[in-house]
């Protein structure tokens, strides 16, 4: 991106700061008298034009003021973009609520999914912890119908999966048991890469390979960093949003609900996060059309992992429309992560040159 001098810099921000803040069309007076720039609004249309040409900014109709595009968001979020923190008060009160459900994993995840929702007044989603590979605890093989059976893991890390199997003949539930004990401790404590090495070389019965294969590909995928299982709090408050309440035609807003609910409700972010979250590290801010899905093109994800790499860990984050408080949105991520980064070391032990 070509670098902007430090005019065009200062109108940007001012730009995107107002937009954010009003959902409306920017014009160049608005800019000259709420931001206080020191030259006229002649000079500062020209600026506006060359940040167009540079495809920072767009004008929606011909008489209306300007507005970021994802571009535009993206050089904010990087080059302009003021850090923010939440006030020590803010930080009592989550700490105050986090302590009176203490030891209580699954409370933990909620909680701070409902208060990343509070905060920022957007949808939150995280996923719970997992161990970034599983390792079989125990199995057992229930007969459901002459030729189906119900597999029920449970893992190391506390994780319980479950995954039905097609049989290739009738098999009594003696005869899973029996399959299940031996399996069981010859799987004991075992991950998917052990395992697969020990179906490779044992000799297995058919009932025997089918029930490891099937454990084998259980496990495989635990071992994915967003999983099957994710909590979500706070989707009314994108419906409150401008964008899906008044900015436009009818027609349009309902395709943008439609869109967005879509998005949540059929975990579309989640391959987006899991692309961009692989390898990276601290907050990432994934900015509409930068994703591959086009139901997400007017959506915004702030994102970050939390855990201890290799250990137990997850994702968290909020999502609203690119009309984000991105500053607000960074500060509030990454503390609920650096909360649940402390709280997990607490349960697992992790010392602190680890962590």
């Amino acid at each position: 991106m070509t670098p902007l001098s430090p005019r065009k810099q200062q109108i940007l921000r001012a730009l995107v700061e107002e937009y954010i803040f009003t959902a409306t069309p920017v014009a160049s007076e608005t800019l000259v008298r709420k931001y206080g720039l020191r030259f006229s609004s002649a000079t500062v249309r020209h600026e506006l034009a060359g940040l167009e040409e540079a495809q920072l900014i767009s004008q929606p109709h011909t008489s209306a003021g300007r507005v970021p595009t994802d571009l535009g968001y993206r050089y904010f979020v990087e080059h302009l973009m003021l850090e923010s923190a939440l006030s020590i008060d803010e930080q009592r009160l989550i700490r105050h609520q986090f302590y009176q459900v203490q030891d209580q994993l699954d409370q933990w995840v909620r909680l701070t999914a409902s208060v990343m929702a509070r905060l920022l007044h957007s949808a939150a989603v995280m996923t719970p912890p997992r161990a970034s590979e599983g390792h079989l605890k125990h199995f057992e093989v229930l007969s459901v119908t002459d030729l189906s059976a119900h597999i029920v893991l449970v893992l190391t890390d506390g994780t319980v999966k479950q995954q039905r199997v097609m049989l290739d003949t009738a098999i009594l539930q003696e005869e899973l048991s029996a399959v299940a004990t031996r399996l069981n401790k010859l799987f004991d404590n075992k991950n998917a890469e052990e395992i697969e090495a020990l179906i490779n070389k044992a000799d297995f019965s058919a009932v025997e390979r089918l029930i490891a294969l099937a454990i084998l590909r259980i496990l495989e995928q635990h071992g994915d960093m967003v999983g099957d299982t994710f909590y979500r709090d706070g989707v009314i408050n994108i419906l409150d949003q401008p964008e899906y309440s008044r900015i436009g035609p009818e027609e349009e807003r309902n395709e943008r609900v439609r869109k967005v609910m879509e998005v949540l409700e059929e975990n579309r972010f989640l391959p987006a996060l899991a692309s961009q979250l692989r390898s990276a590290d601290g907050v990432q801010v994934i900015i509409g059309g930068e994703n591959q899905w086009d139901e997400m093109k007017d959506i915004s994800l702030v994102v970050a992992r939390y855990g201890q790499e290799g250990k137990v860990g997850g994702l968290l984050g909020v999502i609203g429309p690119t009309r984000m408080q991105y500053s607000r949105a960074i500060a509030v991520v990454r503390y609920m992560a650096r909360m649940m980064d402390d709280l997990l070391a607490e349960v697992y032990g992790y010392d602190d040159e680890e962590h």
